[in-house]
């Protein structure tokens, strides 16, 4: 019974659209989607007020996007959208979600990559030598790749 009420929403959901859900998730939908992501559930009030709308009406619009094309549901009690299904989209596959956060890969590269330097300083225990010299230089260097690349992500974080 199961398989066939799934067979029955995978039918339903090809005659809505064509494409993929997440090749229809661009712009604001794509906000309004990434912003409850992370709440899991939102009222019309909250999602405007959250995403600095101008008007109710924009955050229903997207909202109801979302229903339409099947990731989200409204729920009739409350007015509260809901998250159904979570979708793989291009433009979040360079975040981890951690909690209510969407954090940037980055971040972990460099909390690892500033742990082993620190680590690497204190167990050489910062004697001088040409090829420590050196060492330093490119770790440094690296390190602040990866942070300037860490802070970059972090700002396009949607």
């Amino acid at each position: 019974m199961a398989a066939e009420t799934r067979k029955g929403d995978e039918r339903a959901f090809t005659n809505l659209s064509s494409t993929p859900p997440d090749a229809d998730l661009k712009g604001n939908t794509l906000r309004v989607y990434t912003y409850l992501f992370k709440v899991q559930r939102s009222g019309i009030r909250e999602a405007q007020r959250s995403l600095g709308f101008k008007s109710p009406s924009l955050a229903q619009y997207h909202l109801d996007k979302l229903v339409t094309l099947g990731l989200a549901t409204k729920d009739d009690q409350t007015g509260d959208y809901i998250l159904t299904r979570e979708v793989k989209i291009e433009a979040l596959e360079q975040f981890l979600k951690v909690g209510s956060y969407i954090i940037p890969r980055f971040v972990l590269y460099s909390v690892m990559l500033s742990v082993l330097f620190v680590y690497f300083a204190f167990i050489s225990r910062l004697t001088i030598t040409s090829s420590s010299i050196w060492t330093f230089v490119f770790a440094i260097v690296g390190l602040s790749i990866t942070w300037y690349e860490t802070a970059r992500a972090w700002r396009r974080t949607p």
